[in-house]
């Protein structure tokens, strides 16, 4: 017999069982025959029932174990109120999810770990009057942009496909030194949306 969670729905099912017996009763005492046979039948009925739901339980484990997780989330956190150097990628330091290791936060370069559709938003804050310019990058190649002006915050965010190795990272994009915030207060985040 099939024991996984078997006991409340024996007792359940052995109530209705017996309910059943009561009306039978009315009308004519059932035999020991009968009793032990709708026993089985119950208990069949049962075990059945309960092989059904363990199937579905593993079909659904296998299925979320073919799915890879891939998620990062990266805080800014020096210079609190400071500059980035003209063309330099920013180094979000402070990892706070950086499930699949893709993040490396001394770098401040994303690996991806597996072929993929990809999810990237980026948001930084302005220290000063002037202009902030930020490229989201795969590799070499810039994907998006967004400008911060005169203390104002700016978001970047796109989707697209990587390669195994491939490097998506964050920089200014500007021929000279822009105002940054830090303190946690700028960002850099991205996910795996589906395997390819």
């Amino acid at each position: 017999m099939y024991m996984a969670g078997s006991s409340l729905l024996h007792i359940a099912l052995f109530g209705i069982l017996l309910c059943r017996m009561q009306v039978i009763c009315q009308t004519s005492p059932p035999t020991l025959t009968d009793v032990r046979k709708d026993l089985l039948d119950l208990d069949s009925y049962v075990d059945n029932k309960l092989r059904a739901i363990d199937t579905k339980i593993q079909q659904t484990a296998c299925y979320n174990q073919g799915h890879t997780i891939v998620t990062f989330l990266a805080r800014l956190v020096t210079p609190d109120y400071g500059t980035i150097a003209a063309k330099a990628t920013l180094k979000f330091e402070k990892t706070t999810e950086n499930v699949g290791n893709g993040y490396d936060n001394k770098t401040g370069i994303f690996t991806a770990p597996i072929k993929g559709l990809y999810h990237f938003t980026a948001s930084a804050r302005q220290s000063r009057s002037g202009y902030l310019h930020l490229g989201l990058y795969r590799n070499d190649e810039e994907m998006a942009v967004s400008v911060g002006v005169n203390y104002n915050s700016l978001t970047i965010g796109a989707t697209f496909t990587l390669q195994s190795g491939d490097h998506v990272l964050v920089k200014n994009i500007w021929t000279q030194s822009s105002g940054i915030v830090g303190a946690g207060q700028s960002y850099f985040s991205g996910h795996l949306v589906h395997v390819i």
